[in-house]
């Protein structure tokens, strides 16, 4: 189950400057307490549902207003509004989704999907599905809203209110590029790391960055930069041809 819509609301005034990602404080929900949290490493399987007119056009936890025609999510504990990406294990489908929302509260499931989301994995008639998660990364672009090209198996579209808050931001001189890499890999083990970063030298300037997860020290192994996420997301497709699998595009911090 999901917590009671919000009443219908007017879409707030759009935001002046960038909003990172936040987590919030711990909430309890039907007696269970859910705590927020950063989690870059985030990779789950489980699964998934959908929801929509019911909530289409009410305030989601991120303060954007809910449309079930964009491709977004709701997440118990994941930061808002930030990027996953969900793949459908029943038939290979995968889609890049924007989380604006908190939810959902009902049988463990891992994450709630709009209508289009869903469309998009083909699993609106069975209601459920088995699906992985990713945790990508902050939104690239200004604002609560998600990049202006949305990523699908099948297509790529404009996510409108993206593009307006973008558009809205460069006219104001305000929005500037923000470089993505390629995480290909991160290991406990620091040999690990530099065999794979050895593997990708081939392909332009590959490093090793340091980091602490859950208290352990991780060593990612990030390929080159990019202004466009698109030109970063074929070199990552790519990848798979040379058995590497867990690649994925992330903000270059």
């Amino acid at each position: 189950m999901r917590a009671a819509p919000s009443p219908s609301v007017t879409p707030p005034a759009r935001p002046g400057g960038r909003i990172e990602p936040r987590v919030g404080n711990p909430y309890q929900i039907n007696g269970r307490t859910y705590v927020p949290t950063f989690d870059d490493s985030y990779d789950r399987t489980g699964i998934a549902s959908w929801y929509g007119p019911g909530f289409h056009g009410r305030l989601t936890a991120s303060g954007e207003v809910f449309d079930e025609n964009l491709m977004t999510a709701a997440h118990t504990t994941l930061p808002i509004p930030s990027l996953v990406e969900v793949t459908n294990l029943e038939n290979g489908r995968t889609v890049v989704l924007r989380l604006n929302d908190r939810g959902p509260f009902a049988d463990d499931r891992i994450i709630d999907l709009s209508r289009a989301a869903a469309t998009e994995l083909d699993f609106i008639g069975q209601g459920l599905a088995n699906v992985r998660v990713r945790y990508l990364g902050p939104v690239d672009g200004p604002g609560v809203s998600a990049p202006p090209v949305i990523f699908t198996a099948s297509n790529t579209g404009d996510d409108p209110i993206a593009a307006q808050v973008l558009a809205d931001m460069r006219a104001s001189g305000e929005a500037a590029p923000r470089l993505v890499t390629i995480q290909a890999g991160s290991f406990t083990d620091r040999d690990n790391a530099q065999a794979l970063q050895a593997r990708l030298e081939r392909r332009g300037e590959a490093w090793i960055e340091e980091a602490v997860v859950n208290g352990q020290m991780v060593f990612r192994v990030l390929l080159g930069q990019w202004e466009n996420r698109a030109e970063a997301e074929m070199t990552r497709t790519a990848l798979r041809t040379e058995g590497i699998f867990d690649a994925r595009v992330v903000s270059l911090r």
